[in-house]
């Protein structure tokens, strides 16, 4: 069967190969086997006959121009093997399409554009002289055959491939780009003999010389241009680093997603025998809420550390893994109630502990080191509260906010650098016994909140020092001894966080509309507790019942639990359920929370003065709290706040808490997390206590992680089809007919 090219000059604008058909049309309309886009071209300009497969002949279709073979206008002719039919400046050959094992026969040979401009482009090398050249005519007046035009690499004349007994050389005629043949210069006016598959470059343009049978279009690999040499290499090595980056991207973000949602069938606690921290021992006859431990990397080395301060006045510092010192412990004459920070307040990548004294004294240390960055005296009794750390000013540096007994709120502005160091006091009616916390919202500036023992809620503007006091005795009729420290959290929904505060005895919730500093709703807790506690444990804001909004949970010292709808249009509150343990003694400590199954509602780490551990959810199908797991973690009460968090880099997660004995206890869970992730990490989740501390971000971080290598892969692959495809369609094509 027979091939056919059809091109202008030497150049192959298209390759057929005739096999079913037995008439084959050319022209310029669209439609045509052969399609020969030129306006000058008749629409139905000639086709090409066969009757059997063997006997073809060319017939015109009385067109203007007319129809030549072999430079002869015709009409109709039988056609043979090497014939060229003319029409107007393009011609169409007819070669075998399978070549003849005959010694005698010549095969047809071409130049492949592969670098270039002209890369794809496929050109006829002549069985006599072959002229290339960029214009029509070279300046001596010789007819270019292969016309490179629009290269100014390329001279008018610039080189002449010759054919004679078998061989076949290239000569340069005076170029000024130079011509060379596999890297080596021909030079000019010389000649070099060229074979099969030599690269030949023609100005700044490469082809490699092939028959008619070789279609390798590939990258050059003789050249001896460096980019030429390393561009093989590069390009293979791009493409693995593309992939290997992209397929590692997707697999760590999918993993550590993965490894988010994870969830045990069933929550085991298994108290760590291993690791237990005792310290001088505290008077066993009377107890309250004592200090909370804090969890981080406090010495900059990538794993987690333990804090804790102790009633005997010493701030310990451990490394969790090894259970090895960080300094030697470090005397703060502290009673034990007031919880240790953890924060960077002088921006060194290193975590600061921020904690009080019974001296009316705040220390800010170090955590790498253990020594002091700062010690102010502040006044009053400010040990059984736990500072408050966050910027209140929006200028990027910590600010500390520590409460007194007495009603004096004292500010300390950068208080981890020397030079913009401020101190502001604001005074407010006392006593007061709960720790100040931070409303954060996008409509106000942060503020304080600090709750008055006589039940007044302040709400201090960190940046313009103005005050707005709320009166829970006058808006509600109900006295509110308040000695925890508020929530906060979005209870209706609308964006902008309530405040939610608990008060000693009697008991009431009370929730505030802080866009309108009124009082939502007052709800009372039954029985009452006990009394003889001086502090009472703070309420947490969480969804209960799965409509996305905040609800209230509280724990009593009644040993009663209670789940409060945080939208409800009654006055009185909405109890949504409760659960009364009665086999546990006093729960006088704050809880903690972590959504341990992954099924969007948070559960709830409590600890009793029974030595329980106990992590409880809400089932709203059935109404009710359920316990997930408990264990008895103590033989002595629990009374500090329990904590959350991958405590020894193992990838599961751990409860740590201290008893009233100052003895320090990890209970391990069966909750898979990401290595060194703390999810509640110190006194009321976190340093600005707003609550969770890390996964948001985390998830995040995975979340951009897949995303990014899955864009990296798709873009890759986009480019590399879009490349070759770009490549493969300036390539001459070949079609059946």
């Amino acid at each position: 069967m027979p091939r056919l090219f059809l091109k202008r000059k030497e150049e192959i604008l298209g390759e057929y190969i005739l096999r079913r058909k037995k008439r084959v049309f050319i022209g310029s309309k669209k439609g045509n086997d052969i399609l020969i886009k030129d306006k000058n071209i008749s629409e139905h300009h000639c086709s090409i006959i066969t009757e059997d497969g063997n006997q073809y002949t060319v017939k015109d279709q009385n067109t203007i121009i007319g129809t030549k073979v072999n430079g002869k206008t015709i009409s109709e002719k039988e056609l043979h093997m090497g014939d060229e039919i003319g029409i107007g400046p393009y011609s169409i050959i007819m070669y075998p399409d399978i070549m003849p094992n005959s010694p005698d026969n010549k095969p047809m040979c071409f130049l492949l554009g592969i670098y270039g401009k002209f890369i794809g482009k496929k050109y006829i090398v002549k069985a006599e002289d072959t002229f290339i050249g960029r214009e029509q005519y070279s300046p001596r007046g010789i007819e270019n055959d292969i016309v490179l035009t629009g290269d100014m690499t390329v001279s008018k004349g610039h080189a002449k491939i010759s054919y004679n007994n078998g061989q076949y050389t290239i000569t340069d005629v005076g170029s000024t780009g130079g011509v060379a043949v596999n890297g080596n210069k021909v030079g000019q006016l010389n000649s070099m003999n060229i074979v099969l598959g030599d690269e030949i470059s023609i100005g700044r343009s490469i082809f490699r010389f092939v028959n008619s049978f070789d279609e390798d279009y590939s990258t050059p690999s003789k050249q001896k241009i460096f980019l030429l040499k390393i561009r093989k290499p590069v390009s293979i090595a791009v493409t693995i680093a593309s992939l290997v980056i992209s397929i590692a991207l997707i697999w760590f973000g999918w993993s550590g997603l993965s490894l988010l949602k994870s969830k045990p069938a069933k929550l085991a606690l298994e108290l760590n025998t291993d690791f237990r921290k005792d310290t001088p021992l505290r008077n066993l006859e009377e107890y309250d809420i004592t200090s909370t431990p804090a969890i981080g990397d406090i010495n900059g080395d990538g794993k987690n550390d333990i804090l804790m301060l102790t009633a005997a006045g010493f701030l310990y510092g451990w490394n969790a893994k090894t259970g090895d010192s960080l300094w030697r412990q470090i005397e703060i004459f502290n009673s034990g109630q007031t919880s240790p920070m953890l924060a960077d307040v002088n921006d060194d990548g290193i975590l600061d502990i921020i904690t009080l004294s019974d001296s009316s004294m705040l220390f800010i240390y170090d955590g790498q080191t253990g020594n002091i960055i700062r010690r102010e005296i502040l006044g009053g009794v400010i040990s059984e509260m736990t500072p408050l750390v966050a910027d209140l000013t929006g200028n990027g540096k910590k600010d500390i906010v520590v409460c007194s007994e007495d009603g004096a709120v004292h500010f300390l502005y950068n208080a981890g650098y020397e030079t913009d160091y401020d101190r502001y006091t604001e005074f407010v009616e006392g006593p007061i016994y709960a720790s100040p916390v931070l409303y954060r919202s996008k409509d106000f500036t942060p503020m304080v909140v600090v709750a008055s023992y006589a039940g007044k809620v302040y709400f201090i503007d960190g940046k313009s020092r103005t005050k707005k006091t709320v009166d829970l005795v006058e808006k509600t009729g109900k006295a509110h001894l308040i000695a925890g420290a508020p929530a906060v959290g979005d209870l209706n929904g609308d964006g902008i966080p309530e405040v939610v505060v608990q008060s000693n005895v009697p008991q009431y919730v009370s929730a505030i509309d802080v866009s309108k500093f009124e009082v939502m709703w007052t709800y009372f807790v039954e029985p009452t507790p006990p009394a003889g506690l001086k502090h009472n444990s703070s309420p947490v804001i969480a969804d209960l019942t799965g409509n996305g909004m905040g609800d209230v949970f509280v724990v009593s010292a009644n040993g009663s639990i209670q789940g409060l709808k945080g939208k409800t249009g009654y006055p009185a509150g909405e109890l949504l359920w409760k659960m009364l343990l009665l086999d546990c003694k006093r729960m006088i400590s704050s809880p903690a929370v972590y959504d341990f199954d992954k099924d969007g509602l948070k559960d709830f780490v409590i600890a009793t003065e029974d030595g329980k551990i106990i992590v409880l959810k809400s089932n709203p199908r059935r109404k009710e709290f359920e316990i997930m797991a408990e264990i008895r973690a103590s033989n002595n009460p629990i009374t500090s706040s329990p904590l959350i968090g991958d405590i020894f880099g193992m990838g599961r997660l751990d409860i740590i808490f201290a008893n009233s004995t100052d003895a320090l206890q990890v209970i391990n869970t069966n909750a898979k997390i990401i290595e060194n992730v703390i999810v509640w990490p110190m006194f009321l989740g976190s340093a600005d206590h707003i609550g969770f501390s890390g996964l948001s971000s985390y998830k995040s971080h995975y979340r951009k992680q897949f995303f990014v290598g899955l864009i990296i892969l798709v873009a890759f692959l986009f480019f590399k089809i879009k490349f070759t495809l770009a490549r493969n369609d300036k390539r001459v094509k070949v079609q059946f007919l």
